[in-house]
């Protein structure tokens, strides 16, 4: 025991004592735990790192790289397990953790039932048939976003689609994407952007994280939100291993946020590229038809049959063939100059069609409260608004409302 005049003991000597008391502890020293496993992950270097929980609390573990060998299952976020093991305090953090020496299967957690439970029950209702599922448009010119307006997950969105195509207008519905009430705001971010019907195709999804943090896309009511959606919606949430009830239900599916954004808007350099690679082929196809026949001709003018008639069968259409050769060269380079013209127009069309184009011409957009002010009666003077520019927000107060008839 510790004297009650003592002298004061530094951070790394409390941890350590309280690592000896745990270590002189038999029970701790070899305790068996069962519980649900959350937050699994797998380290290069052979250590598994994760929590075990139950309905009220949890506690760290490890399982070092030569425990771990032992195994003869794959564990995984969900999956019930009794584990061996000692317990202590990493004296650097000075947190509990039980180090794994041996670990087997106890069962299927709760979260892991519900999962299967729910995706057999969608299933038998053909929610993840392929038949049902919507091809993704080629060309959009605004993607939907339901994500959380904060997180990575929407900035590798706007850095990849604008990175492929500067053109494109990402129209964003933010919503908390984990915890209670994200299955919800997923939802209805959904419903918003089905309303607005501004956008070609919908992504919805998050970055990655642990079976509880991602388990808003595993609800049922976020599930037949994206089977109603009339606008095509990729899934992609975070995590390249495991699926979501999202991914099952979703047009496509997508590993990563960033995948999901290369995967719904097409390169235009890669675009202008391929076109132009058809149109070489095509002059070069029909540049071989016209050797071809050519040849063709050659060897009916030279043969013995021909040689009487010859001034007056194949003369003509040899003249006419001359012509045909000289019209079909004279128009190829138009033809393929049109093409050109036509892929700039498209793509300045693209461009116009940003809605940040709209800011470059000196103009703003004002919000109250998190949504668009579209009138001036529906401004509350007693809160402030946020006037976004092309170049960032201004943040100011209501002096008073003046609507158009003067009446404010």
């Amino acid at each position: 025991m510790l004297e009650a005049n003592h002298a004061a003991l530094s951070v790394s000597e409390l941890n350590e004592y309280a690592r000896r008391l745990l270590a002189g502890d038999p029970l701790l020293r070899a305790v068996e735990v069962t519980g649900e496993i959350s937050g699994y992950k797998h380290h290069y270097s052979g250590h598994r790192y994760f929590s075990l929980k139950d309905e009220a609390s949890r506690v760290q573990c490890v399982m070092f790289r030569q425990n771990a060998m032992g195994l003869d299952f794959t564990p995984a976020d969900g999956m019930r397990v009794t584990v061996r093991a000692s317990a202590s305090i990493f004296p650097r953090d000075g947190s509990f953790q039980l180090y794994v020496n041996s670990m087997r299967q106890a069962g299927q957690g709760d979260l892991y039932l519900r999962f299967e439970k729910l995706k057999q029950k969608l299933m038998a209702e053909g929610l993840f048939d392929p038949a049902r599922k919507r091809e993704i448009p080629r060309m959009p010119r605004v993607i939907g976003v339901a994500t959380s307006k904060t997180g990575a997950a929407i900035r590798d969105i706007i850095h990849v689609a604008r990175r492929r195509n500067p053109g494109v207008g990402i129209l964003i519905a933010p919503c908390a994407v984990q915890g209670a009430g994200a299955a919800e705001e997923i939802v209805r971010a959904i419903e918003r952007l089905n309303e607005h019907g501004g956008c070609d195709v919908i992504l919805a999804g998050r970055g990655g994280g642990s079976i509880e943090d991602l388990w808003a896309f595993n609800e049922e009511i976020v599930a037949r939100a994206i089977a109603a959606s009339r606008i095509p919606v990729i899934s992609c949430v975070g995590h390249e291993v495991d699926f979501t009830i999202a991914d099952f239900v979703a047009d496509l599916r997508a590993p990563t946020p960033s995948a999901a954004a290369e995967l719904a808007v097409p390169e235009i350099a890669q675009l202008r590229q391929d076109l132009n690679a058809v149109l070489l082929r095509l002059g070069g196809a029909l540049q071989s038809a016209q050797r071809i026949r050519r040849l063709s001709l050659q060897r009916l003018t030279d043969s013995a049959v021909l040689k009487t008639p010859r001034q007056a069968l194949i003369a003509p259409r040899k003249t006419a063939l001359d012509q045909l050769e000289g019209r079909f060269k004279a128009a190829m380079p138009v033809v393929m100059e049109r093409s050109r013209h036509r892929l700039n127009a498209l793509e300045a069309s693209l461009r116009a069609l940003n809605p940040e184009a709209v800011l470059e011409r000196g103009y703003a957009v004002v919000r109250q409260n998190g949504k668009v002010l579209e009138s001036a009666i529906g401004a509350d003077v007693n809160a402030p608004i946020v006037v976004q520019l092309k170049d960032g927000e201004l943040t100011a107060n209501i002096a008073s409302v003046a609507p158009k008839d003067g009446n404010g």
